[in-house]
């Protein structure tokens, strides 16, 4: 068995266990900053419906999302940049939201939704600068709402294309994974040759 059916076989057990909840747990997770695998595979093979896996994606993201718009907004800036380290989320990163706040509005907690990684950070800073609780909420499910049935539809997609894309990553897992590892190993030395803020 390749490693990549191990991986994707674990997770589809793992979401065939838990079901709804899994999802729902998973989601909190993600939109918490902590980074895992989303929903979708399961709605192809019949075993969870299309719309309750999407209503339950964003109420888990809406969740996930509260608690780190808390951490923002009762911690503050300290605490994120303490803390935020942990998922590479400096004091430049902090510094270039806070400038998207102040040139864009609020507007850009429900543009930011669309922006891979960008998605799960924004929470931080929207309670740093205390944005509305209310106008936040209305801005992060708009935009959750859209992405959770973006990705819960390509999961059916990727679902019904299995095999194909288990052929393809088997093919490509090696040298790919040498090329990921290369990467992360050159930003590991740039980072720890890089001079302390």
């Amino acid at each position: 068995m390749a490693i990549t059916d191990l991986i994707f076989n674990t997770i589809v057990d793992l979401l065939n266990q838990t079901g709804y909840l899994g999802i729902f747990l998973l989601m909190v997770m993600e939109s918490a900053t902590l980074p895992v695998p989303s929903e979708g595979y399961l709605v192809s093979q019949g075993r969870l419906e299309f719309w309750s896996t999407v209503a339950v994606a964003t109420i888990g993201s809406m969740v996930g999302t509260m608690v780190d718009y808390g951490i923002g907004y009762y911690l503050g800036r300290p605490a994120v940049l303490r803390y935020g380290r942990i998922v590479r989320f400096r004091e430049k990163r902090l510094q270039t939201t806070e400038k998207w706040f102040a040139t864009h509005g609020k507007s850009v907690v429900l543009l930011a939704r669309f922006v891979p990684l960008l998605r799960t950070l924004i929470a931080f800073p929207a309670g740093i600068v205390r944005m509305d609780v209310k106008r936040f909420l209305a801005y992060s499910a708009i935009g959750i709402l859209v992405w959770d049935i973006a990705l819960v539809y390509l999961g059916v997609l990727a679902g019904q294309n299995s095999t194909a894309i288990a052929n393809t990553l088997q093919a490509y897992f090696l040298p790919l994974g040498l090329a990921a590892l290369t990467i992360v190993g050159i930003l590991v030395y740039r980072e720890l040759r890089t001079p302390k803020d």
